[in-house]
C-alpha cells in the first residue's frame, strides 16, 4: 500500500513556530527571560529575509550578565535552532529595560558571536557521530502517517518544554566552555575575558 501522507514546507514551518511559542517561551519566562528590549530584535514576526520566524529574549543576571537566547526557525527544513551567548555588561544596570533604546546588533557580529552555543549540538561532551545519532535534537523527525507526524510533533514539543525548562543546564555548560566578553550596552567588547 502507498502512503501519500505529505506535509507542505509552510505547515512544517507554522508547527515548529507554535511549538516553540506555545512550549519554549512560557519555560523561558519562568525562567526570568523576557522579549529582547533591543530596538533591533525580532519576535516571533514573520521575515521575508530568512524565510521564517526568530525570537530574542533576553535575562539580565545579579552579576549584570546578559543571557541571550536566538531562535530561528526557517522554512524547508525540520529544525528549531535554539542558541544560547552570554555577555557581562561594563555598566552595570538597575533593570533590562534599560537597553530598550539601545541597538543590539554588535551582540551578534563577530567577534562577539564566536562564542554562540547552539543547543543540543555545540554542548555535547564526546565523539560527534554518537551524538547525532543517538541523542534528540530540536527536529520533527520522519513520519508516514499523520499519527507518526502528530508523535514527532509531541516529542519536539516535549523536548523543547524541557530544555528550555532546565535552561540553567545549558547556562553552566556554556560557562564550561567560554568566558563572556565585557561589552558596553550596544555590544561593543570593552575586553575579551
Amino acid at each position: 500500500m502507498i502512503n501519500n501522507f505529505k506535509i507542505s514546507d509552510k505547515e512544517l514551518l507554522t508547527t515548529r513556530n507554535i511549538i516553540f511559542r506555545d512550549y519554549g517561551i512560557p519555560e523561558l519566562e519562568k525562567n526570568g527571560y523576557i522579549k529582547s528590549p533591543f530596538k533591533t530584535s525580532w519576535f516571533g514576526e514573520y521575515d521575508a529575509n530568512i524565510s521564517g520566524y526568530s525570537y530574542e529574549l533576553c535575562k539580565l543576571t545579579d552579576q549584570n550578565q546578559l543571557h541571550f537566547i536566538n531562535v530561528t526557525i526557517f522554512n524547508g527544513e525540520k529544525r528549531i535552532k535554539i542558541s544560547l551567548n552570554i555577555f557581562e555588561l561594563h555598566q552595570e544596570l538597575n533593570s533590562i529595560l534599560a537597553l530598550k533604546d539601545c541597538d543590539g546588533i554588535n551582540f551578534h557580529l563577530p567577534p562577539n558571536d564566536s562564542t554562540t552555543m547552539q543547543l543540543r549540538s555545540d554542548d555535547y561532551k564526546g565523539p560527534p557521530l554518537f551524538y547525532m545519532l543517538f541523542l534528540p535534537e530540536y527536529k520533527i523527525g520522519s513520519y508516514k502517517t499523520q499519527s507518526s507526524f502528530d508523535k514527532q510533533v509531541n516529542k519536539l514539543s516535549d523536548l523543547v518544554k524541557k530544555d528550555m525548562t532546565n535552561i540553567d543546564f545549558f547556562v553552566k555548560r556554556w560557562h564550561e566552555l567560554h568566558r563572556p566578553n565585557l561589552t558596553d550596552n550596544e555590544g561593543n567588547i570593552v575586553r575579551k575575558l
